[in-house]
């Protein structure tokens, strides 16, 4: 008997668990024009229906759930939401130096800024402190809001390159700043051992720094700085992790070496030659180009308050750097967009790396499938860069039609993450 009312009271406690637990929440959008895959022609007068967060059903005449909360972007063209395959984070402003606190502080207001863009997933190429990868936490656990984060934690430098901006005079001790663990080496033994240590902190991805670059004081976009054998020291250990690795390569040395060494992103990569560009389409190695924060720089450099050897550098950059993306896209390598911003609120974001793709020689169609199937494959976050069933509940509504007119992107009028709405948020 006794067994008999212990099963009676278990089924008893589990049915009434059942009838406690939450009604499955169903949001019904009805889409003017609905591009759910930007590689396929969209869908007018579609329907999509989201059910925790999830999409359940896209196409026409689907009819509207029972008890479905219903969003009309019937006046509105709506995509993917956007990703954003090269992002820093905002911290304060440029050669500011703030305390890390700080800095992680400013960043959550910068993730937010990114959500309200639009963007609902984003690579993090480099931060300090493993900012980025607290972000990314706390973005999980909904500590705060924010895109999905891929964190490559420390860049891997070296002393004097491109990720040094420590400005202590040389009398100051700095042996426990320049180590691995920051992400500095001088050996393939350092290489190693700066991966080992960003991915046991959080890194799920490394960036590392094999050429000198813009912003960085000490160095320049034509000098090389990290060796064949360290970049095949890096690569090596990364996938033995089944994590990818981007490099940074602005001259066509770095980038050879980035390349033969098997990294799986090439960044900037501002001095392509036609051999790079097949060895890259026939190996898949994915450029992200970030012409945006190029074109940008060049013609807003004195505005932005840049120190003039920046202006110097990117003018000279510049000369290169669009002649190499339209060879990149002539040979049709694979191309993820990436802007290069650190979504400082009111800032460049995903939408303005589009336009200017498609500035510099992309259709609308091609630059849509950048900013989100391509970056959604190369940052491994399959949920996203599309909208169909199994996939995230995450749209982005605006008005005009991006097919015709990318500029229609500087006009976003809603947003969804997982199915909720997000206030937008645009430039202009």
């Amino acid at each position: 008997m006794r067994r008999v009312l212990m099963t009676a009271m278990v089924c008893l406690l589990g049915s009434l668990v059942a009838s406690a637990a939450p009604p499955p929440r169903v949001v019904y959008v009805r889409c003017g024009k609905l591009i759910y895959d930007a590689e396929k022609p969209p869908i007018a007068q579609a329907v999509v229906v989201i059910t925790d967060g999830k999409v359940t059903a896209v196409g026409k005449d689907i009819p509207a759930p029972a008890g479905a909360e219903q969003i009309d972007l019937s006046s509105y063209t709506v995509t993917p939401g956007f990703v954003d395959a090269h992002i820093h984070i905002w911290s304060g402003p440029f050669g500011q130096a703030v305390s890390e606190p700080l800095a992680a502080l400013r960043g959550s207001k910068a993730m937010s800024y990114a959500l309200s863009s639009g963007v609902v997933g984003a690579r993090v190429l480099a931060t300090q402190g493993f900012i980025d990868v607290a972000l990314k936490d706390a973005i999980e656990d909904g500590t705060i809001p924010g895109p999905h984060l891929v964190p490559a934690a420390h860049a891997i430098t070296i002393p004097g390159g491109h990720g040094d901006f420590f400005p202590a005079p040389p009398y100051m001790p700095m042996e426990d700043f320049y180590t691995p663990m920051h992400g500095f080496i001088n050996s393939p033994a350092d290489a190693e051992k700066a991966v080992h240590l960003q991915i046991k902190y959080g890194a799920r991805v490394i960036k590392v720094l094999a050429s000198g670059g813009v912003l960085s004081p000490l160095d320049s976009p034509t000098s090389e700085q990290v060796s064949l054998e360290e970049l095949r020291a890096i690569v090596q250990e990364a996938h033995m992790g089944h994590v990818k690795v981007a490099a940074h390569a602005e001259n066509i040395r770095s980038i050879r070496s980035s390349l033969e060494a098997g990294v799986d992103s090439l960044e900037h990569g501002s001095e392509l030659d036609q051999a790079a560009a097949d060895f890259m389409k026939s190996h898949n190695i994915v450029m992200v180009p970030t012409v945006f924060v190029v074109d940008e720089s060049v013609a807003n450099g004195q505005k932005m308050h840049f120190p003039e050897y920046v202006i110097t550098k990117i003018t000279a950059l510049a000369k290169t750097h669009f002649p190499s993306f339209q060879l990149a896209l002539h040979t049709g390598v694979t191309i993820a967009a990436g802007s290069d911003h650190s979504y400082a609120p009111g800032t460049g974001t995903v939408r303005d790396e589009m336009i200017t793709e498609v500035k510099y020689g992309m259709t609308p169609q091609q630059a849509l499938v950048s900013g989100t199937k391509t970056s959604a494959a190369l940052l491994g976050l399959e949920q996203l860069g599309t909208i169909e069933a199994g996939k995230e509940g995450d749209l982005v509504a605006v008005e005009g039609d991006p097919l015709s007119d990318i500029h229609a992107l500087e006009k976003v009028r809603a947003v969804l993450f997982q199915g909720r709405s997000v206030t937008p948020a645009n430039r202009q």
